[in-house]
């Protein structure tokens, strides 16, 4: 794309959003402290770019200890009220519209929810890529870095019934792959030497 030199002051037009988007995003990185700031920049703006609605500086990556403190707290529960759990996640740190993003992303009707199943959703934003969402289910959900097999595969379906790339039968052939390794209890080295995974990560 050509691009005509710039000569004078009036020749800048600056895109009437510019200001509020950098503002937030400057706000994120102060806040966070990422120590990779351009993986944190790409995540924090392709979560931006996908979630349309709300203003710009609201949609923004849950941390993981913001979701691992929401985890303790209804861990111990199944069901919770939908009311609930918003208002530990608004308590925890997360903006009050990054969860809208994510009840858009899920279908929540009922008043009640299993808070593991929003919290994968809002875990989803935290990564842009595949194992880096699946290890951070491990972080957010485990203990001393694993995972009960079946809770694990719990977890996963969540993740991967939003994720349009995953063949359909992925996670029948992953039961399978698990089941073959007789591991009670696995961690995110035991996933990703799995042999369909290894091929679906390329």
């Amino acid at each position: 794309m050509d691009l005509e030199p710039i000569y004078s002051a009036e020749q800048i037009v600056v895109p009437p959003d510019l200001a509020d988007i950098l503002k937030a995003y400057t706000k994120e990185v102060v806040r966070r402290q990422p120590e990779d700031l351009l993986e944190f920049s790409a995540i924090y703006f392709a979560n931006l770019a996908n979630v349309s609605g709300g203003p710009a500086d609201s949609v923004v990556p849950p941390a993981l200890s913001e979701l691992r403190q929401v985890y303790e707290m209804v861990k111990s529960t199944g069901l919770v009220q939908l009311d609930e759990f918003v208002s530990l996640c608004t308590n925890s740190g997360i903006a009050s519209t990054t969860l809208d993003a994510m009840f858009r992303l899920g279908d929540f009707t009922g008043e009640m929810v299993d808070p593991k199943e929003p919290l994968v959703l809002l875990l989803t934003m935290t990564d842009s890529s595949f194992l880096g969402v699946v290890n951070a289910l491990f972080e957010v959900f485990g203990e001393q870095g694993t995972l009960d097999t079946p809770e694990f595969l719990t977890l996963f379906g969540f993740m991967a019934s939003k994720d349009s790339s995953l063949d359909p039968t992925f996670i029948d052939r992953l039961n399978q792959s698990l089941q073959q390794t007789g591991l009670d209890r696995i961690t995110i080295n035991d996933f990703t030497e799995l042999p369909m995974v290894k091929e679906f990560a390329g």
